[in-house]
């Protein structure tokens, strides 16, 4: 579909209105720590950055210029094996990417395998 100029406008006034309300959260986020009253050092809780650097530290990050901090951990995601005919993981659960109308066919197909093979053992 085309993009329309009602569309581009609201999207337009949608960034301006981020903008506008980024600076208007901040001022409020050192206010409500301030008022803490706490023993802690301010300046040690928290650091102040735009928008603008965040973008370019993220598109330095992407291009592998600036290396990621080390603090960060890397998550290990167990593998899945899926079985081709049934399509299920060694959990019995289908692929998140699997849609429902799909599952339904497998389960559907499943059924109807196992229907014939009693009848055949019988």
């Amino acid at each position: 579909m085309a993009k329309s100029i009602r569309s581009k406008w609201k999207r337009k006034m949608r960034a301006a209105k981020r903008e506008r309300y980024a600076v208007k959260e901040l001022i409020q986020l050192k206010k409500v720590l301030e008022n803490d009253q706490g023993d802690v050092d301010m300046a040690a809780v928290y650091t102040v950055t735009d928008a603008k650097t965040l973008a370019k530290q993220q598109s330095e990050r992407i291009r592998g210029d600036l290396k990621e901090p080390e603090s960060m951990m890397e998550l290990d995601k167990p593998q899945r094996n899926y079985n081709p005919s049934t399509l299920k993981d060694q959990y019995g659960n289908y692929p998140v990417w699997m849609n429902h109308r799909k599952i339904k066919k497998m389960k559907a197909k499943q059924r109807k395998a196992s229907r014939k093979a009693k009848k055949k053992k019988n």
